[in-house]
């Protein structure tokens, strides 16, 4: 009867080892997610620089700040919305959005020219700015471990814009609007610091002149998350974005800057 007691001792033993030989799956996290929906609260600030020329007789403008002379809100308080889709192991595209619109009514701090028309301290100018931009970024990720991923690829940025200002009292108008395509390329990279923490960061940037166009893109983020359950997490971030504009010819010319930058908390579902 003494052999049956040591096979089953021997097959306990074996079955132990080969339980602990079973690789375990790895945990949770934005290297093994395959979609992801991330909503963030966005506390930033703004700088606007702008000049609109006379495109009937080609006079420059004056070169103004939107926040300084018209007294648009220099803070940005928004909700931004982000998709994520693994469409391989190593291929992702994410699409992010944000719309951004402040107005304001009150006296310029000195004489503006803007377009064909000029604003005077004396004169009550109502002033709006609409800024909407839609962005799709695909990156592949040439190195990716269970711990790290990094990724390069490139974005599509549709950018459209609008500014207003008017004087009732005057019956003067100016309202100029523009929308268009951009390119950047991207990197873009994550590191599982352990099962509930992991870092994010990716840059996009590009700068193109061509004839009368000089123009740029640059966005940056940077956060921290906590995974509270295998399909949710918290975290807090850094954004920052920053467009130029220079039209030396054609119907608008002038320039546009626009620079925002600040902490979001976000919360991110994930599966």
């Amino acid at each position: 009867m003494r052999p049956l007691p040591v096979f089953l001792a021997l097959s306990a033993v074996s079955i132990a080892s080969l339980a602990q030989q079973e690789p375990q799956p790895e945990p949770s996290s934005p290297i093994t997610d395959r979609f992801d929906l991330r909503a963030s609260a966005f506390y930033g600030a703004v700088k606007t620089r702008a000049r609109i020329d006379d495109s009937a007789t080609g006079t420059p403008g004056t070169e103004f700040s939107g926040e300084k002379d018209f007294h648009l809100s220099p803070h940005a308080r928004q909700v931004r919305a982000e998709f994520m889709f693994r469409l391989r192991d190593r291929s992702r595209l994410r699409v992010d959005m944000w719309h951004l619109t402040r107005d304001a009514f009150a006296s310029p701090t000195r004489t503006i020219n803007y377009g064909r028309s000029s604003f005077t301290p004396a004169d009550l100018v109502a002033s709006r700015f609409d800024w909407q931009q839609i962005n799709f970024t695909y990156t592949y990720s040439f190195l990716r471990r269970s711990r790290f991923e990094l990724g390069a690829g490139l974005g599509l940025h549709l950018l459209q814009a609008e500014g207003e200002a008017s004087v009732a009292a005057r019956g003067v108008h100016e309202d100029l609007s523009g929308s268009g395509p951009f390119a950047t390329l991207a990197l873009d990279g994550t590191w599982r610091i352990s099962r509930r923490f992991a870092f994010s960061a990716r840059a996009q940037y590009f700068s193109l002149e061509a004839s009368s166009i000089t123009g740029g893109l640059g966005d940056y983020h940077a956060d921290l998350q906590f995974r509270w359950r295998p399909n949710l997490a918290f975290g807090l971030g850094y954004e920052k974005t920053q467009t130029q504009l220079d039209v030396t010819k054609g119907n608008p010319s002038g320039l546009m800057r626009l620079d925002t930058r600040g902490p979001d908390l976000f919360v991110r579902a994930s599966f």
